[in-house]
């Protein structure tokens, strides 16, 4: 299903060369009155900007609120947003070749070759386009309650950006559209960019995310800990390999001496290597996370398959808009689905809260 959450749920529909793609949100509160100029602008930081990194691609993406507000507020009902595809160049996909290390191969062998293959369908990155609005929701629902979230790019193809303070109080100055603490990184960065334009390859990249003011107590044992519920939707955003928190796998190289926090007598710690997160719950500490993404299958360099109809081997060569990394771009999608997961445990935290 392209379902998540609990009392707080959205739903995922249409394809990236369709006639639209959309979004169903269910647990907005009646009354609110979203800044819809906000919604925009994170929209703005996940389009392409013409840098040598991302896609020709040019979609204007509108929305469109089909139900769930009447006079600039939400009625209680589903919330339903839509964007019209209207840049599609689908004849780059009418092709018999699967797309090596897409979710081709998959997609055709469990859905008997009835998917839609343009663009990967249900499966490409322009689905994170209605993620990122309803992460816009839920910032401006955050913020009324003192959290904020914010992300950078932490590699890309092994040029380090370093990570955040884990025990910061406040973010560092970050550009939205191209976010590092060492902005010096970015003629590096953007170097990589246009060797990579030029050889026709792609490259992987991380980008690091934190969560300031969130309250201790968040997350429920076992299945929905507030890793596990971050963790779900971030493997949901197209490209992520791994996420990890706090120290994540340095704890493999640690002593139980090095890696515990220290607990002070206000029940803050004294150091963060848990990310915020204990036993899946909150503990008031910054929640710091990070996402690896894989670099951009559609590379245009010659490549081994297949063909589908024939069964026979077949040499692809790419053509079509593609990016070159998912980030910086994509540093708005590891935002929304954070804050999505954030905003579902709240609310379940305010349920339980209220029970007492």
């Amino acid at each position: 299903m392209n379902t998540f959450g609990n009392n707080f749920r959205i739903t995922l529909f249409g394809e990236s060369h369709g006639k639209l793609i959309g979004c169903t949100a269910e647990g907005f509160p009646a009354g609110f009155a979203p800044e819809l100029e906000a919604c925009a602008f994170e929209l703005k930081r996940r389009a392409p900007h013409g840098g040598s990194e991302s896609t020709q691609r040019r979609e204007s993406d509108e929305f469109e609120i089909a139900s769930g507000m009447y006079k600039g507020a939400f009625t209680g009902a589903p919330l339903t947003v839509l964007f019209r595809n209207r840049d599609a160049q689908s004849g780059d996909y009418a092709r018999r070749v699967l797309r090596p290390s897409h979710a081709d191969l998959t997609a055709h062998i469990k859905y008997r070759g009835a998917n839609d293959p343009r663009g990967g369908g249900m499966f490409s990155g322009r689905m994170t386009l209605p993620l990122v609005f309803i992460g816009a929701v839920c910032r401006q629902l955050l913020k009324r309650r003192n959290i904020a979230v914010a992300s950078h790019i932490l590699n890309i193809g092994g040029i380090e950006d370093g990570r955040f303070d884990p025990m910061m109080k406040a973010f560092p100055p970050l550009d939205p559209f191209f976010p590092l603490i060492h902005p010096e990184k970015r003629d590096e960065i953007e170097a990589l960019f246009a060797s990579l334009r030029e050889s026709g390859n792609s490259v992987g990249a991380s980008a690091e995310c934190a969560a300031l003011g969130v309250p201790a107590g968040l997350g429920e044992p076992f299945f929905n800990g507030l890793e596990s519920m971050i963790a779900h939707i971030l493997f949901a955003v197209p490209g992520v390999h791994a996420v990890e928190f706090g120290a994540g796998s340095d704890f493999s190289r640690m002593l139980g001496s090095e890696a515990n926090d220290p607990v002070n007598g206000d029940l803050t710690t004294g150091a963060n290597n848990s990310g915020g997160i204990n036993g899946g719950i909150s503990n008031g500490m910054p929640i710091t996370v990070r996402a690896a993404f894989r670099p951009v299958p559609s590379i245009y360099m010659p490549q081994k398959s297949v063909d589908i109809e024939s069964g026979e081997a077949a040499e692809l060569n790419l053509t079509g808009r593609h990016d070159r990394c998912i980030l910086p771009r994509g540093c708005s999608a590891v935002e929304a689905a954070v804050m999505i997961a954030l905003y579902d445990a709240l609310l379940s935290f305010e349920v339980y809260d209220e029970r007492q």
